[in-house]
């Protein structure tokens, strides 16, 4: 049995689906899916209780001496996280900033380092670091005066009256010229044949794409938000051609975003 962690957000349990219900020929391998925020499944892999799991691609900078990375079922697009306020005339005013992060390991709280180093470098920063389901309401006590989204978020800010101040993934690509590399799929060395279950998670998705109503329903379980179309939009973004295959680009990315992390350092 393989410890196997996945997010709860929709474009995970989209693509795992039929691996969940055994709905595809799984070749003999047998999955205990842990269901857990990404900063959660960050840590336990740092802590080596996974065999495959998604993680954030800052986590993988650190893992790469005990995991390899498949190049299927990772997140990798052109959108990315966003960071919102309530009063944008407001945190001009301030000295000093605090921030809600998803979690310190989460590709989210990397992007918003390199976005704070170039844009705020004479700036004080005071961070926060919860789960990312919890930024909103953070945000609407005044604890914090900034949040950084992730997973459903960035589709619905606009809707609670938040204000944007950067798209995290347009700064990175005009920084890099390369997709936004948020997680991916690592799997512990050297114990599992990589060709055969990136074969498994392909037919998957595959399998997925041809049986959209029912996944959908599946995919409600554990949504944060249970709006068809934000939960599609969701999926159409996070659930592309590098979730099946990275490909050069897909390798490119990741490795663009850890040439820049072990560059620029991440918060300290």
């Amino acid at each position: 049995m393989l410890n196997f962690g996945i997010s709860p957000c929709p474009n995970d349990i989209f693509i795992f689906y039929a691996m969940i219900k055994e709905k595809i020929d799984l070749r003999g391998y047998k999955f205990n899916f842990i269901i857990e925020d990404v900063e959660t499944l960050n840590n336990l892999c740092i802590n080596k209780s996974l065999h495959i799991s998604k993680v954030s691609v800052h986590a993988f900078y650190y893992l790469q001496n005990d995991y390899d990375i498949l190049s299927s079922g990772g997140a990798i697009s052109e959108l990315g996280p966003v960071v919102v306020t309530k009063d944008l005339e407001k945190l001009k005013k301030l000295s000093e900033i605090k921030i809600a992060l998803p979690g310190k390991l989460t590709t989210a709280s990397a992007l918003m380092w390199f976005y704070w180093k170039k844009n705020f470098p004479n700036r004080n920063y005071l961070l926060k670091f919860v789960n990312f389901n919890e930024i909103f309401d953070k945000l609407a006590n005044d604890e914090v005066h900034i949040g950084v989204l992730i997973h459903e978020g960035r589709f619905i800010y606009k809707s609670l009256g938040l204000k944007l101040v950067v798209d995290l993934g347009d700064f990175w690509k005009k920084e890099t010229g390369t997709s936004i590399p948020l997680g991916c799929i690592i799997v512990k060395k050297p114990i599992i044949d990589k060709e055969l279950l990136e074969e498994i998670i392909r037919e998957s998705i595959h399998y997925s794409r041809k049986n959209t109503k029912e996944v959908l329903y599946f995919v409600k379980n554990y949504a944060q938000e249970l709006d068809d179309e934000v939960i599609m939009s969701h999926i159409n973004t996070y659930v592309n051609e590098f979730s099946l295959n990275l490909g050069d680009q897909g390798k490119k990315s990741i490795m663009t975003f850890i040439k820049k992390a072990e560059a620029e350092g991440i918060w300290n």
